[in-house]
């Protein structure tokens, strides 16, 4: 199995956000990211991006016939999310449009191409963030994104 190296990994983030009606299929997504014309690229402001998947609910559905074990359905995802610990800088191009997706509580498109030319897309709320500061280090502050519906992926 070949390595993909995170060196080179370009995170952007859609200028506009998605109107209505939003994407609700892969196909759809990905019909979203190619028609996106402008993108923040944010890469410069990132230390890293992280994503976690959850997994369904489970719905117990175990009747009083049960006499070994409990029985389950699986109900509805919660949201996936994203996060990345970022460099903390109102004035910079990556900081201001990370500030005014967040301010904007708008439904954007995330962005992730890889060195090998693949990609992954989701569409992404930008959460309101704070900073860290601490003597001897640079301001930094953690970006979370509540993605929305399944991502979209490419292969190179």
């Amino acid at each position: 199995m070949n390595k993909l190296l995170s060196a080179g990994t370009q995170v952007e983030l859609s200028t506009t956000a998605v109107t209505a009606p939003v994407p609700a299929t892969v196909a759809e997504l990905a019909a979203a990211v190619t028609a996106m014309t402008t993108w923040d690229d944010i890469t410069d402001a990132l230390t890293g991006i992280s994503t976690e998947v959850s997994e369904p609910e489970q719905i117990d559905t175990t009747s009083l016939a049960e006499t070994y074990a409990k029985t389950y359905e699986d109900g509805l995802l919660d949201s996936n999310t994203a996060s990345s610990d970022a460099f903390f800088n109102q004035t910079s191009e990556e900081g201001i449009a990370l500030a005014a997706a967040a301010d904007s509580r708008a439904v954007h498109i995330l962005r992730v191409s890889f060195n090998d030319g693949s990609t992954w897309s989701s569409l992404a709320k930008v959460q309101p963030f704070g900073f860290n500061s601490s003597v001897g280090d640079v301001i930094k502050t953690t970006i979370n994104f509540k993605l929305q519906g399944k991502p979209s992926t490419t292969t190179a």
